[in-house]
C-alpha cells in the first residue's frame, strides 16, 4: 500500500506521477502520429524527432520491464526505489534516442535537399537543443540537460552524414542506452541484450518508414535557410493543447 502521509509517501506519489506523465506523453504522441502530419519545416521536423524518441523509449523500456516482471509488473510501481529507477532510466534513454533521431532526420533532409555539411550539422544541433529547451527539468536530472549538449555537438562533428542517412546506422546510442539503463539485473540483461536491442531496432524501422512518407526535404531545408520564425524552442503538441 502506498503511504498517504510523510516524506516517503510524497516521494513515491511523485515518482508514480512522473511515470504516468511520461506514458501519457507517449500515448499522445501515438495519437498525433495517426494524423500523419507532413514534415514541412524545422518545427515539424523537431516535433517528429521528439515524439518518436519518446514513443520508442516508452514502448521499449516498459515493454522490457513488463516482459521480465510478468505478473509482478504492476506491483513494481509500488516500490519507491524501483519507480525512481524507472524515471531515471526513461530520461537517459530518451536523451540517447533524441540524439540518434536528431542525427538521422538531419542527415536525410540534407541528403535529399542537397544541403552541405555545415547546414546539416547546424540543423541537427538546433533540433536537439531546441527540443530540450522545451522540456521542463525533471527532478531525476537536477543538473538539467547541459551535460548532454556538448557531447552531442562533438558527435555531430564526427558524423558521416551520407552513411547515417541510410538504414539504422544513426541509431546506436539509444540501443546501448536501453540495455545500460533498464532497471533489470545485470545478469539478465547479458542474456537479453540482443533481443532488447532488436525491439528498439523494430521501433526505429517504423519511424524511418513513416519519415520517408511524411518528409518534404526541400521545404524543410528552405525553411532552415530562411532563418525564419520557425527556429524556436520545440513545444510538444500536447503541451500546446494544454496552453490553449
Amino acid at each position: 500500500m502506498v503511504p498517504k502521509t510523510g516524506k516517503l509517501g510524497r516521494e513515491l506519489r511523485g515518482a508514480l506521477k512522473e511515470v504516468v506523465f511520461f506514458i501519457s506523453l507517449a500515448l499522445r504522441a501515438l495519437k498525433f502520429w495517426r494524423k500523419d502530419p507532413p514534415v514541412l519545416n524545422v518545427v515539424d521536423l523537431a516535433r517528429f524527432a521528439d515524439s518518436r524518441a519518446k514513443f520508442a523509449t516508452q514502448t521499449t523500456l516498459f515493454g522490457y520491464i513488463k516482459t521480465r516482471a510478468g505478473t509482478r509488473y504492476t506491483t513494481l510501481f509500488a516500490d519507491e526505489k524501483y519507480a525512481l529507477s524507472i524515471n531515471m532510466a526513461k530520461w537517459e534513454i530518451y536523451l540517447a534516442a533524441l540524439s540518434d533521431i536528431s542525427i538521422y532526420v538531419s542527415a536525410v533532409v540534407g541528403g535529399r535537399s542537397g544541403g552541405n555539411i555545415d547546414e546539416i550539422s547546424a540543423l541537427a544541433i538546433h533540433i536537439f537543443n531546441a527540443t530540450l529547451d522545451g522540456e521542463e527539468i525533471p527532478k531525476e536530472r537536477a543538473q538539467g540537460f547541459d551535460d548532454v549538449r556538448g557531447p552531442f555537438s562533438t558527435r555531430v562533428r564526427t558524423t558521416p552524414w551520407n552513411e547515417y542517412a541510410v538504414g539504422e546506422n544513426a541509431f546506436n546510442k539509444s540501443l546501448s542506452a536501453l540495455v545500460e539503463w533498464a532497471p533489470i539485473a545485470d545478469e539478465l540483461k547479458m542474456l537479453d541484450e540482443e533481443i532488447v536491442k532488436n525491439s528498439m531496432r523494430f521501433k526505429w524501422k517504423k519511424v524511418r518508414d513513416d519519415f520517408d512518407q511524411l518528409l518534404n526535404a526541400e521545404s524543410v531545408m528552405a525553411d532552415w535557410r530562411s532563418d525564419g520564425p520557425s527556429h524556436q524552442k520545440i513545444v510538444a503538441p500536447d503541451a500546446v493543447a494544454a496552453e490553449k
